[in-house]
């Protein structure tokens, strides 16, 4: 093989150790604008944000579709937003491109508190630990928070082009498993009542 081949293998082969040593995430907590849409939508209004229109809307509807798959596969998905309740919920329930719907979030904290704040709730309310959940939020300071508060929650570091979340998001290892069965695709109804 040659080097760039090796160096792929050895990618490989760690990707699969660390699967082994180490259980899958089963948690990913989303922030809403210049998230889950372009704009913000307390600003902008539910005609003022980017979705689904051409050009950078189509990302992030691409994105919702990536979300989907996870949620599909077992993978507890939540909100934590700096937002109004009812400004977030407007969009899930009548934006006409919102390929994420209610049924697909688990739980969520939408109120003006520090969202490490929230996470531990979140965690708590459903019984599992830190260390499974995967932050995703546009906000570079929104992530350095939560780097410094929880440093237990994977936190990804977003690019900036929206066009590329919905391959990094597929491709992030930690939501990995060597089989998704049928009791994994239930987990979010599960998980839906543990926070009830």
């Amino acid at each position: 093989l040659s080097l760039k081949g090796l160096n792929v293998l050895i990618h490989s082969l760690s990707l699969v150790i660390n699967r082994i040593s180490n259980a899958a995430s089963k948690v990913l907590v989303l922030d809403c604008d210049n998230t889950l849409w372009g704009g913000v939508i307390g600003e902008d209004g539910i005609k003022g944000i980017t979705l689904g229109q051409d050009g950078i809307g189509t990302a992030y509807v691409d994105f919702q579709k990536e979300i989907i798959n996870l949620a599909n596969s077992g993978v507890i998905i939540v909100l934590a937003s700096k937002n109004n309740d009812n400004d977030v919920w407007d969009v899930f329930d009548n934006h006409t491109e919102m390929k994420l719907k209610r049924e697909h979030i688990v739980t969520s904290k939408i109120n003006w508190s520090e969202k490490a704040l929230n996470i531990e709730e979140i965690a708590e309310e459903l019984n599992l630990g830190l260390n499974s959940f995967v932050f995703w939020d546009d906000n570079p300071l929104e992530r350095d928070k939560m780097r410094t508060l929880l440093p237990q929650v994977l936190t990804i570091d977003v690019p900036k082009e929206v066009v590329h979340w919905p391959r990094l998001l597929r491709t992030i290892s930690n939501f990995a498993k060597f089989q998704i069965t049928e009791d994994d695709k239930k987990k979010s109804d599960q998980y839906k009542s543990r926070a009830k």
